[in-house]
C-alpha cells in the first residue's frame, strides 16, 4: 500500500478529462433522482487538479470543491487499484463518519480512463442522520399528482399530456393576469412556479411547458439553473448569519 494519497495521482490526457467531466454531469442527474439525503462527489486523481471536481449536498460533510485530498482516502484507493488490476468491478462500500460526526454509507466507484488507469472516483454518500421526512419526500408521489390522475396517466399518454398542458396553462394564466408582476418577468415567474410544482421532473414536462409558453427548452433550463443558483446563494448567506 502506498503511504500518501498523492502517490495515486496520475497524468490525465484530453480523453481522461472528458470522461471526468461526463461524470460531473451524471452527478447532477443522480442528485435529482436520489434526493437530499445523498452527498454526491466526483473526485479527480489528476496531477494539479482539484481533488473534488463536483460536489452536491456538501452541507452534509462541510466539504466544497476547494477541499483538499485527505490521506484517509488511501485505503479506498488501494482497494480500487487492486480491483482494476484483477479485472473486477471497482466499487467499495463501507460505513464512515464525517468530520461533523455524521454516520453515512459510502459507495465509491472507480472512474476508469485511457489505458485502463484509475483517474477518479464517484462517491455516493447516504447520510443516515437525514430526517425520515426528507427521505420520504424524495420518493413519495408529489402532491400535484394526486393518485387518481397519476395512475391513469401512467397508462394513457393522452391523459398524461392533457394534465401537463392544463397545469402549464393554469400557471401561465395566473401569472399573466397578475398586475403586480412586471411584464418582462412574467415568463420567468411562470417557469419558477412550474419548477416548484415539480412539473419539469415529469416525462415531457419541459417540452410541453416550452410549447405553451412559446419559449425554447434551453430557455426553461436556463431559468431553472439561474433560480437554483440564486437559491443556493441565499441559503449560504443565511448560514453565514
Amino acid at each position: 500500500m502506498k503511504k500518501n494519497a498523492e502517490d495515486y495521482l496520475v497524468n490525465l490526457n484530453k480523453s481522461d478529462k472528458l470522461i471526468l467531466e461526463s461524470y460531473c454531469v451524471l452527478c447532477e442527474s443522480l442528485s435529482i433522482s436520489l434526493g437530499a439525503a445523498f452527498e454526491i462527489v466526483v473526485h479527480s486523481l489528476g496531477i494539479n487538479d482539484s481533488f473534488i471536481m463536483k460536489i452536491i449536498n456538501g452541507n452534509h460533510s462541510g466539504r466544497s470543491e476547494s477541499s483538499k485530498m485527505d490521506n484517509a482516502v488511501v485505503v479506498v484507493l488501494e482497494q480500487l487499484y487492486a480491483m482494476v488490476k484483477h479485472g473486477d468491478v471497482p466499487a467499495v462500500i463501507c460505513f464512515s463518519a464525517s468530520n461533523c460526526g455524521s454516520i453515512y454509507k459510502s459507495t465509491t466507484i472507480g472512474i476508469i480512463g485511457s489505458r485502463k488507469k484509475l483517474i477518479g472516483m464517484l462517491c455516493l454518500n447516504l447520510y443516515l442522520n437525514t430526517p425520515l421526512s426528507e427521505i420520504i419526500r424524495s420518493i413519495a408521489l408529489p402532491n400535484y399528482l394526486f393518485a387518481g390522475n397519476a395512475g391513469h396517466a401512467s397508462h394513457d399518454d393522452k391523459a398524461h399530456d392533457a394534465y401537463l398542458y392544463e397545469t402549464a396553462r393554469n400557471a401561465k394564466q395566473a401569472v399573466m393576469t397578475n398586475p403586480d408582476i412586471p411584464s418582462k418577468f412574467k415568463k420567468k415567474e411562470i417557469i419558477r412556479n412550474l419548477n416548484e410544482l415539480g412539473i419539469f421532473n415529469i416525462k415531457r414536462g419541459v417540452s410541453i411547458c416550452a410549447e405553451v409558453l412559446g419559449v425554447t427548452i434551453s430557455t426553461i433550463y436556463m431559468h431553472i439553473r439561474n433560480h437554483d443558483t440564486a437559491t443556493e446563494k441565499t441559503q449560504e448567506e443565511e448560514t453565514d448569519l
